[in-house]
């Protein structure tokens, strides 16, 4: 079952891959930016250094819009959050007012919490390794031209392959040869919903009673809807009784020896073991 043997080879790419999510915490007061990780940081600088200055290249702002910035979340807190002291020895100092101690304190505990968040994220962004396997396992499942939603209707168990058989819309059955292991690993059971996925290359094309016996092939008669040539293969598609299309390609001289045309009853013939059973993961 070349899906899971897929599946397993991705992993083995992607072991020890690590995944890294980030985000920004933004707090508003409606639409207007109240606080940042920056603006944050330059309270926190402000707390720490007493100098406006100095805080605001610390956390890269240049002097005047660190202190329009604090203006505007002293508007938009309602309170003042900074206070001058005049001169001095060392010079002046800025410093935080105790309700712009509170609201640091508020957004520390905020922005606290917001990495904690983001470190849960991080741990489960972890799998996605995981997430991503199963992607490619449905996308390889589906890579086959012919997708044939059925139904199982038996499973004949043989000394080393399964023979299931399956009903498609309308009433055409065809059978399917996979391993005991893919079998028991599908967990195919009578009633199951599944997909039959037949390679378009897979795919023989004859007129309708015309079909050669001795090997376990599958026959779905139908009508071939469109012809397509190619340089050296063509396409034909079948519409099968019941609705279904059917993708077949064939070589040219093929094509030419056969003189199908839109609307000619054929049949459409492929091995047991050509039918690989998917199932939604």
């Amino acid at each position: 079952m070349f899906s899971a043997i897929f599946s397993r080879s991705i992993m083995q790419r992607m072991e020890g891959a690590n995944y890294t999510l980030d985000a920004e915490l933004t707090l508003r007061v409606g639409e207007t930016l109240l606080a940042n990780s920056r603006r944050i940081e330059l309270l926190k600088q402000i707390e720490a250094t007493e100098n406006l200055t100095k805080s605001a290249k610390i956390a890269g702002f240049s002097y005047k819009s660190a202190w329009d910035t604090i203006e505007k979340m002293t508007q938009l807190t309602g309170g003042q959050l900074l206070e001058k002291h005049a001169g001095g020895k060392g010079g002046g100092k800025t410093r935080l007012t105790e309700r712009g101690k509170q609201l640091l304190k508020n957004l520390t505990l905020i922005q606290g919490e917001h990495a904690r968040f983001i470190q849960r994220l991080n741990r489960l962004a972890n799998g996605l390794d995981a997430d991503y396997a199963v992607l490619t396992e449905i996308a390889m499942k589906t890579s086959a031209r012919n997708q044939l939603a059925a139904i199982i209707v038996n499973i004949f168990q043989g000394p080393v392959h399964d023979e299931i058989t399956l009903k498609l819309h309308g009433s055409q059955m065809l059978t399917s040869s996979i391993t005991h292991e893919s079998s028991r690993e599908l967990k195919l059971d009578v009633g199951s919903k599944v997909f039959a996925l037949v390679k378009a290359s897979s795919v023989s094309i004859c007129r309708r009673g015309d079909v050669a016996h001795g090997a376990p092939l599958n026959v779905l008669d139908g009508i071939a809807s469109t012809v397509i040539a190619g340089e050296q293969k063509s396409e034909v598609a079948v519409l099968l009784d019941g609705g279904t299309e059917l993708i077949a390609t064939l070589p040219n001289l093929e094509l030419l020896s056969l003189n199908i045309r839109p609307g000619d009853p054929v049949s459409a013939v492929f091995d047991h073991a050509n039918v690989i059973i998917g199932i939604a993961a």
